[in-house]
């Protein structure tokens, strides 16, 4: 079995990781974790201003940061004693996790949900919910987890 699992560097996601790293997995399964350095956007200004930010610096911690987050992802499933690599892509996640799993001729396809407002998800979009629409195989999507309190 081929699972590939998407990860993401911000907080405010739930982590496909731990998610994988509690359930038992049949033999031989491997992992390949993918982090996604999106493109950094060039300022719209309405008239030419010197480099205040050097964009290059800016992609290049961007595409640093989204290595780090596959490989530390890796190196966690390998503590579990789990077959994974890390890789990363630069674009836009919703198109290339896709891209790649098939690509990689994933099985399955693990990613975790953010936690959006119903108004961002209009607005922005949801790279999880894209991912469900477009992967030609199957998809697990981790939600985060929140304490429930009952009340009387």
């Amino acid at each position: 079995m081929r699972i590939l699992i998407a990860v993401a560097s911000r907080d405010e996601c739930a982590d496909p990781v731990a998610a994988v790293t509690a359930v038992p997995w049949p033999p031989k399964t491997v992992f390949s974790v993918l982090s996604v350095s999106e493109i950094v956007p060039v300022p719209a200004v309405a008239e030419p201003v010197p480099a205040v930010v050097d964009l290059t610096e800016s992609q290049e911690l961007a595409d640093a940061w989204a290595r780090q987050t596959a490989a530390s992802a890796a190196a966690e499933l390998k503590e579990h004693g789990l077959e994974a690599h890390g890789t990363f892509r630069r674009g836009n996640p919703e198109k290339l996790i896709v891209e790649y799993a098939n690509e990689w001729d994933a099985d399955l396809i693990v990613i975790g949900s953010c936690e959006k407002t119903r108004i961002e998800k209009l607005i922005l979009g949801s790279v999880s919910q894209s991912v469900v629409n477009h992967a030609s195989c199957s998809v697990l999507v981790v939600k985060p987890h929140r304490s429930h309190t009952m009340t009387e």
